[in-house]
């Protein structure tokens, strides 16, 4: 029989994902928005290329998209941890954390990657 307390814990870590999902999310759309910020800052539409707009959206996008993945996959081991504290068993996710743990190092590196062209 499952403590309430590890109910409550993977409860905590289940929030703890979703906040850092909306941080990443919210982050996403300054960085969509910080080009036009910043051309009405200076009131100068020429200052702002089209080039530099689009990819600002673009790395607003991806930003988005990884922080929704981390609130899914939040969901996904809330969902399975409850399932085995139901069961009276824990099988800790070394291999799917790895995984993730190496897409998300992907996609900082290619951002960066990005950032220099």
């Amino acid at each position: 029989m499952p403590n309430p307390s590890d109910h409550l814990a993977n409860e905590r870590t289940f929030l703890a994902w979703i906040r850092t999902g909306i941080a990443l999310i919210g982050f996403g759309f300054v960085i969509a928005k910080f080009v036009l910020f910043i051309s009405l800052l200076k009131s100068s539409k020429s200052s702002v290329t089209s080039t530099s707009i689009s990819s600002s959206v673009i790395y607003g996008e991806i930003m988005i998209i990884l922080g929704a993945t981390i609130i899914i996959y939040g969901l996904y081991l809330y969902l399975s941890y409850e399932r085995e504290l139901e069961k009276g068993i824990f099988k800790p996710k070394k291999m799917e954390n790895m995984i993730f743990s190496i897409i998300i190092i992907i996609f900082a590196i290619i951002l960066s990657f990005l950032l220099l062209i």
